[in-house]
């Protein structure tokens, strides 16, 4: 039976916090973020009291690239650069060769594996938070985590930056 998280993006948080809870509405994850550099910022993940792993994106690197490193141990998400639709793939890790792709409007989203399905992600339209409901198939679920958990970091910088243009 496939597992349904929730992951909650704050987007008026005046600290960075995505939350994730199971369907019940209970807590499993929480990704906290803190700036470490200018531009760059790291994220500690934790299940419960625990923390299970970070993420930090590289700083001037060719693709975008998220640094993931906890109880999965370390490996590398990074973003297709000129693709139409959002395209990130792993590289290392239990996961290595895993890709999550989206649909145009980024409101659905698949993990896959080796043509298997990981897990499958629908998102909101009109919500106060941004907020994605991911039906988890296989394991690891802890990468699906690291996974989607990039990939809203990936849409909240590019909010910011947006908005940063707007502001001139």
């Amino acid at each position: 039976m496939p597992r349904i998280l929730c992951v909650a993006n704050k987007l008026l948080s005046i600290r960075d916090a995505i939350d994730i809870t199971d369907g019940e509405g209970n807590p499993a994850y929480r990704g906290k973020g803190q700036l470490v550099f200018l531009l760059s910022s790291k994220w500690q993940i934790y299940c419960g009291d625990s923390h299970v792993g970070s993420i930090r994106r590289r700083i001037l690197a060719w693709a975008p690239t998220w640094d993931i490193s906890g109880e999965l141990g370390t490996f590398a998400i990074k973003r297709k650069r000129f693709a139409l639709t959002r395209k990130y793939y792993a590289v290392g890790g239990p996961a290595h060769g895993a890709t999550v792709t989206g649909n145009l409007w980024d409101r659905k989203f698949r993990v896959a594996r080796e043509g298997e399905t990981l897990a499958k992600a629908t998102g909101r339209v009109l919500a106060m938070r941004d907020r994605h409901i991911v039906e988890v198939l296989g394991q690891p679920e802890l990468f699906v985590v690291f996974a989607m958990l990039v990939l809203q970091m990936d849409r909240r910088d590019e909010r910011r930056k947006k908005q940063m243009r707007r502001e001139r």
